[in-house]
């Protein structure tokens, strides 16, 4: 993992080593003269360097600035891979710091200050590149007592002691509470905080582990096997999902309702070997029928409860069907959409490339219409009437499903700036945007009168 990380920073990793080497050596030769323990002294240095080095100056994205995340999940970091990584980062801070200083309470409050001034800092650096996140503070934190703790356990062992809990209080208390008071104004004036659901990638557990490959056995037997799988929690009241990284491709599937996989095996119009045969097709299909034929021979014997009550529309994907052909199974009522069943994806080799299914049963009974396309079409244009450029694509009415209740919406496709295209879900009852369902915007549009 951290070769990856790492990887194409040749030069930062470099020069951080040598600042480092730089910085804790000078601690070293300032020590020597006041203390008896200048490795600590160095070794503390050298933590602070590598945290400094790796949240402040480590070269990354774009990341986002005057925001700070602020998870209501505390439990969450636990069980990600970056929590987990957050933890250690800190654990040798507390750990030398005790070992040199042998204070506890300058070491913790120390240890919060840093993590607290770092996240401030990417927040408001543009340059940094990172986001500003509560749950990095609370493991940075996390790891910074374990490290204290553990090193007050190891003086204990050797018979060493630390020194009174109040020795060094009153310069703690100075330097802490100006570091929060200048904190505190950076926050109030330039930082806002979003409470959100979860913000990070989490260790998959066992149950998890074992849906994944049931859901993949499903659908393409043992031919791929699965590296990792992690789940992303939902936001919006959508659900979890279980990102599912494969030797060859990826899949998604909704959690824990397992109904939803998406499966992409090859993205490119020159077919290879991790698309999927299909078994009793050898032949390359020449056109629309022929694909079809390959995808209903798999769906019958990998999801036949996706034809039931189902029509198939079959269409080229790319250019002169470059990519192949993409098999849909749906039904409609009264106009209506029904809920996507499968999709499957044929290459031009004759192979499955791409797979969605959706085990789920259709409504029984709608909400009633009241929304004509016009008004759901002017709605939508509202939405992005600050671009330069709109168009407003035709609408298709579906039947969608928020949370535990079933809604008619019109799905329109808004065109900005000639090449970027946003679908926007406008709900065929009361006219307004569907905030769930178009995230990205946070707005509401009041339905027109």
């Amino acid at each position: 993992m951290l070769s990856a990380v790492f990887s194409g920073h040749r030069n930062f990793v470099i020069g951080a080593v040598f600042a480092i080497l730089i910085l804790s050596s000078l601690a070293f030769q300032v020590a020597r003269r006041r203390s008896d323990r200048p490795w600590m002294y160095a070794a503390l240095t050298a933590s602070v360097a590598v945290e400094v080095s790796l949240t402040i100056f480590f070269p990354g994205g774009a990341g986002i600035t005057g925001q700070c995340a602020i998870n209501r999940r505390i439990t969450e970091p636990f069980a990600t891979e970056q929590g987990l990584l957050n933890l250690a980062m800190f654990l040798p801070v507390g750990l030398f710091g005790i070992l040199a200083i042998r204070r506890l309470v300058p070491v913790i409050a120390g240890g919060v200050l840093l993590s607290l001034v770092t996240e401030t800092i990417q927040a408001t650096a543009a340059w940094v590149g990172r986001n500003c996140d509560s749950s990095d503070v609370q493991m940075n934190s996390l790891g910074a007592l374990t490290g204290a703790l553990l090193g007050w356990a190891i003086l204990l062992l050797g018979k060493k002691s630390l020194a009174p809990w109040r020795d060094g209080l009153k310069v703690t208390a100075v330097v802490g509470g100006s570091l929060l008071l200048v904190t505190g104004t950076v926050w109030k004036l330039w930082i806002t905080p979003l409470a959100v659901d979860a913000t990070s990638l989490q260790i998959a557990s066992s149950n998890e582990q074992r849906a994944a490959e049931s859901a993949l056995r499903e659908a393409f037997g043992d031919r791929y096997r699965i590296a990792k799988v992690q789940l992303q929690p939902g936001t919006h009241g959508a659900s979890d999902m279980l990102l599912i990284t494969l030797d060859e491709g990826f899949a998604e599937l909704s959690w824990p309702d397992q109904e939803q996989l998406m499966v992409s095996l090859e993205s490119t119009s020159e077919p290879g070997p991790s698309s999927f045969p299909v078994k009793g097709s050898t032949a390359a299909p020449k056109d629309a029928d022929g694909a079809l034929a390959i995808a209903t021979r798999y769906a019958k014997e990998r999801f036949p409860w996706g034809l039931r009550g189902s029509e198939p529309t079959v269409h080229p994907v790319g250019d002169d069907a470059a990519f192949g052909w993409m098999v849909n199974w749906r039904s409609q009522a009264d106009g209506v959409l029904m809920p996507m069943r499968l999709d499957i994806q044929v290459n031009r080799s004759g192979r499955i490339s791409q797979l969605l299914t959706r085990k789920v049963d259709s409504p029984i009974q709608l909400p009633d219409r009241r929304v004509p396309e016009e008004r759901a079409a002017a709605a939508a244009q509202k939405l992005y009437a600050s671009a330069p450029q709109v168009q407003v694509g035709r609408g298709n009415l579906l039947a969608v499903r928020r949370g535990a209740e079933w809604r008619v919406q019109w799905l329109i496709p808004v065109t900005v700036a000639e090449d970027e295209v946003y679908p926007v879900y406008v709900d065929a009852e009361s006219g307004r945007v569907d905030e769930s369902a178009t995230p990205e915007q946070g707005l509401a549009v009041e339905p027109e009168n």
